[in-house]
């Protein structure tokens, strides 16, 4: 009871709203915006997305298709031209050429028929696919083959060599026959063998089993009615089936020649045909090097009904989008409209909605927007004041950052003192050069009152600094300088240099006995300048490494270990921006390096 009691206000306040002159278009404003915004671009991106899968699908079957037909292509070419060569070979064999001028049978020749026999053998199963080779000798009427000599009369194939004639081209034929009538399916390539001078005087013919060349391409199967891909190759005047995937179509190849009736093919192609009832998908190339036509055909079936349910789907997603965002938009609407008219009872209450704005016939944004402007005054003067207060308390935490220096170093220099004097009873020349250096070294930290100054001023602290730190270590630690002339002018932050030599020194070369290096080097690049402070020390461990890193991105610099370079690291980011600072990294030495980068003021 309660639920109902508070929808009903809310509903009688919106129905008010909307009765209402001055606020009548604001809330179906809302909701017919949210509504477009919602159910548009949602309408594009899937009827996009509809069409770009249909287009990809179909560019996938017909590149597949082609990929198939390419490779079929080139299997088949691949074994017919090697059964070219090999007809071309035989045609040119020194025993055959002379057989084929022998008129007479000699016992030279009968030797050379037996040698023939077994060359014509051994080529047979070199290659799984050659089904037998023969050879036809007009002048004696024998026929040589791969199983041994025949008289032409009584061999059972000789139909195949009804094309010879004295004249005929010295070119490859190609055949599509079954052999003995009724199996199996075989190509004949048949090339002529010359006498030598001109003239023809006998016969190449090398028969390749189909069903063979099928398995050794992986394609042939005996099927009945199936959809899978076909590879079919006509000559090319479409007349005779060469070869066929389905081996039962090259005794019955009625079936085939349907493609007959396509437009012709000129080079290669691709095209959705209807075809023995069905639409298939057809690739066609024809060959220059054998003059072949080939067709690879698949079927459309799968992609059709598969489009047909991306439709159907995509119909209900459509519809089930547009109430969905029919109740989003509704919901959303009276949500956004919420605060609106909260903040219009506020500005009520506070007096900021005059009378004026009342009467005028505004929506409640605009009325909103004058309440503001009306108060614009106001806020800049108060803005103003906050901004001062902003610059002070930023130069308050740059001067406190800058008065962060790190005790250690007077400790250790008061240490290195007493232990010098406590050594030199007798004199104060090591004491007396060290409290100068000393003195120097303060008078320099405390002399400008600049947080910024110029880098020879820096380099000029950081070398009295090493002078006093050779005191205490007495040779061991060298520092080499490599500062470009230019830069020597630009303006950096105080005591930047300092903390990282002493790091460096601290943390890294203070167990070295000897040969402790530090290398401190300059360049510029654009408006940016970068210095490095490099060591040849202990360096730190990976892990140590990137939890001194993560330190660095804090901005509170108070306690822990390397509190020197998280206090150059703030100065320089609250000073030259966030993108300036330090950077760490391990040394190609095997310390520590560090990258200094600040910008030309």
């Amino acid at each position: 009871m309660r639920r109902k009691a508070v929808r009903r206000p809310a509903i009688r306040n919106i129905w008010t709203y909307l009765k209402d002159y001055r606020f009548s278009s604001i809330l179906l404003k809302y909701f017919l915006l949210l509504f477009l915004c919602l159910v548009l671009p949602i309408t594009v991106v899937e009827m996009w997305f509809s069409r770009q899968q249909k287009e990809q699908v179909y560019e996938e079957i017909i590149k597949r298709n082609e990929a198939s037909l390419a490779q079929g292509y080139s299997s088949v070419y691949s074994i017919l031209k090697s059964s070219k060569n090999l007809s071309y070979s035989l045609s040119a064999n020194e025993d055959i050429r002379y057989l084929a001028v022998q008129s007479a049978h000699t016992p030279d020749s009968v030797s050379r028929r037996d040698s023939l026999t077994d060359m014509l053998a051994v080529s047979c199963s070199a290659n799984s696919y050659i089904d037998s080779i023969y050879i036809y000798f007009a002048n004696t009427d024998m026929v040589v083959t791969n199983l041994g000599s025949t008289p032409f009369e009584s061999f059972e194939e000789k139909d195949i060599f009804s094309l010879f004639s004295s004249d005929m081209p010295k070119r490859n034929i190609l055949l599509s026959r079954i052999k003995r009538g009724w199996y199996p399916y075989l190509l004949t390539v048949l090339y002529p063998v010359d006498d030598g001078r001109g003239g023809e005087v006998g016969l190449v013919a090398v028969n390749l089993d189909v069903e063979k060349i099928g398995d050794y391409i992986g394609r042939g199967k005996y099927r009945n009615t199936d959809y899978s891909p076909r590879l079919f190759i006509f000559d090319r005047d479409m007349q005779t089936l060469v070869y066929s995937d389905e081996y039962r179509l090259l005794q019955e190849p009625e079936e085939a020649f349907e493609l007959r009736g396509l437009d012709p093919w000129e080079g290669s192609t691709s095209e959705v045909l209807t075809l023995w009832g069905e639409r298939y998908v057809v690739s066609a190339f024809e060959s220059e090097e054998d003059g072949l036509r080939y067709f690879y055909v698949s079927t459309m079936s799968e992609f059709e009904a598969l489009s047909r349910e991306t439709n159907l789907r995509m119909l209900q997603i459509s519809a089930l989008t547009v109430v969905i965002c029919l109740v989003i938009a509704f919901l959303l609407s009276v949500w956004v409209y919420r605060p609106v008219k909260q903040t219009l009872r506020v500005l009520s209450e506070v007096s900021m909605l005059t009378d004026w704005d009342k009467k005028e016939h505004v929506d409640e944004i605009e009325a909103i927007q004058r309440s503001i402007l009306s108060a614009k005054k106001e806020n800049d003067d108060l803005n103003a004041q906050i901004q001062e207060r902003i610059v002070s308390l930023h130069n308050a935490q740059i001067c406190a950052l800058q008065a962060q220096i790190n005790p250690h170093f007077l400790f250790n220099t008061l240490e290195s003192i007493a232990n010098v004097a406590a050594l030199l009873l007798d004199g104060d020349n090591k004491v007396t050069e060290m409290i100068c250096t000393l003195g120097k070294l303060i008078r320099i930290s405390l002399s400008n009152e600049n947080y910024l100054v110029p880098l020879h001023e820096e380099l000029e602290h950081v070398n009295l600094y090493v002078k006093l730190v050779d005191f205490r270590f007495h040779g061991r630690v060298t520092l080499h300088q490599e500062i470009p002339p230019e830069m020597g002018g630009e303006r950096i932050v105080k005591l930047t240099l300092q903390p990282l030599i002493e790091n460096a020194i601290q943390h890294g070369l203070t167990h070295k006995r000897s040969g402790g290096e530090i290398w401190l080097r300059g360049e510029r690049r654009g408006s940016d300048n970068y210095l490095y402070v490099t060591d040849n020390g202990e360096g730190l461990a990976p892990e140590k490494l990137e939890e001194l890193t993560e330190r660095l991105r804090e901005s509170s610099v108070s306690g822990g270990s390397h509190i020197g370079l998280r206090n150059v690291n703030q100065r320089l980011k609250l000073i030259f921006g966030e993108e300036y600072g330090l950077s760490l990294s391990r040394a190609e030495e095997g310390g520590l390096h560090v990258a200094v980068r600040f910008r030309s003021l």
